[in-house]
């Protein structure tokens, strides 16, 4: 049984983008990258279709971003309880 490939979005993009250009047949597309002509088809199609939202005034962060902004969020609870609890502490000869 064979290993599936996942490819990042980056890549994605670049496979769609050459597809979008249209100066390559896709065979030359897919042996260039070494992809299957069915995954370039469906990543131009994503990016046609998902590309306006890029534009969009709404946009929300994705993966990482969204993470990361919770990671923040977390943080700056944490640091709020700290301080919170150190001047407890001090207030009450806790240290």
């Amino acid at each position: 049984m064979s290993k599936r490939t996942s490819y990042d979005n980056g890549f994605k993009f670049k496979v769609a983008i050459a597809a979008i250009k249209g100066d390559k047949t896709y065979e030359e597309i897919a042996t260039e990258f070494g992809i299957a002509k069915s995954c370039i088809t469906k990543w131009r199609d994503e990016l046609l279709k998902n590309g306006a939202s890029i534009y969009s005034k709404d946009n929300k962060p994705v993966g990482n971003e969204l993470v990361e902004q919770k990671l923040y969020q977390q943080i700056g609870q944490l640091t709020m309880e700290v301080d919170f609890l150190k001047k407890y502490a001090s207030k009450y000869n806790l240290l």
